[in-house]
């Protein structure tokens, strides 16, 4: 469903702390400068805060808000109630004195699986999504909706940063044709949904946008995949099979190895996901736009702005864009965007 842009001019934010007892606080009137950012390569969103430190009937308020204090963040149109759009403790906390004010970093709760070591083994067969539910309850993360991915993966073990075996996990799942997830966490809870599935879709055109970019790139271009046997060290295993796409921006080329599949028809269509992934230029938008507070990373919303767009008898017309980062100046209520156009 294609959401029609409210007032943008009648957002409004809540920033609430959440005492292990007793009753939530209000810091919104306090605050001087915030920041919410969802990155594309981060797990975990993030909330940067300048606030007053005042003097309450209970002690100065920098006692209620330090490491490991819960806080969510809500916003509401005009007419609406507040929904929440971030859960997280913070993290880093520093009080300056000279102006009386407390600088603080939140996390959502993903934050400690993103910066986590561990070894993980996973079997044969066992997909993405499953991987990722191993994780979540290993690390103590309460799971969310988890949609995928669904593929079956060949066995592997991995070590090291946590949030890396995640996304190491997500990524041969596409590379198999299982489309593409974002991992993030939603009420506390850690989610992985398949991008673009958001029911809600806002548009933005010029008429509301303040600004962006549109780059396009061959860089990272893969134009042919070889296929080979197995893999050796000692010797040049013999060709398999050869998948060629469009080389009209050149021949570059990347190999696989049908040891690393299940059959010779999986490693076909690892080829082929990675020319349809790779095998174009690749695009990247930018869009500065007064704040949506419920656009997320991993949403798709339709954009007509700058050279962004599609054209129809002679009109610009607005195109399916996936949000790979959100950062959002609360205070401001301007959004920035970084977009992959979704073609």
């Amino acid at each position: 469903m294609t959401e029609k842009l409210f007032d943008l001019t009648k957002v409004e934010y809540r920033l609430v702390i959440l005492p292990p007892t007793g009753a939530a606080i209000d810091i919104t009137n306090l605050i001087e400068s915030c920041h919410h950012e969802e990155l594309d390569g981060e797990l975990s969103a993030k909330v940067n805060v300048r606030m007053k430190n005042i003097k309450r009937a209970d002690g100065w308020i920098h006692q209620h808000v330090y490491l490991a204090k819960r806080l969510v963040l809500e916003a509401k149109s005009a007419g609406k109630s507040f929904t929440e759009i971030f859960r997280g403790s913070i993290y880093n906390w520093k009080t300056i004195a000279e102006n009386h004010t407390i600088e603080f970093i939140a996390y959502d709760p993903n934050y400690n699986i993103m910066q986590s070591k561990e070894h993980f083994y996973f079997k044969d067969g066992i997909s993405g999504g499953t991987s990722i539910k191993t994780i979540a309850n290993d690390m103590g993360v309460p799971l969310g909706q988890i949609d995928g991915p669904n593929a079956a993966l060949t066995k592997k073990m991995y070590n090291g940063n946590v949030g890396n075996t995640i996304a190491q996990r997500l990524e041969e799942s596409k590379e198999k044709g299982d489309g593409d997830y974002v991992v993030r966490s939603t009420k506390g809870k850690l989610e992985s949904i398949k991008k673009g599935s958001n029911t809600t879709v806002y548009e933005i055109t010029d008429t509301t946008a303040d600004g962006g970019y549109d780059m396009h790139s061959s860089e990272n271009l893969v134009t042919v995949v070889k296929i080979y046997g197995n893999s050796s060290e000692d010797k040049r295993p013999a060709v398999s099979a050869t998948k060629t796409g469009k080389t009209e921006f050149g021949k570059v080329q990347e190999i696989l190895y049908k040891s690393n599949f299940k059959n010779a028809g999986e490693a076909d269509k690892a080829a082929n996901t990675l020319l349809k992934e790779r095998g174009k230029p690749e695009i990247e938008r930018g869009v500065n736009h007064p704040d949506i507070p419920w656009v997320r990373k991993g949403d798709v919303i339709m954009v007509a702005s700058g050279t962004i767009g599609g054209m129809k008898d002679g009109k610009q017309t607005s195109i399916n864009c996936i949000v790979e980062s959100v950062s959002r100046d609360v205070e401001k209520g301007i959004m920035t965007l970084i977009l992959e156009g979704n073609k």
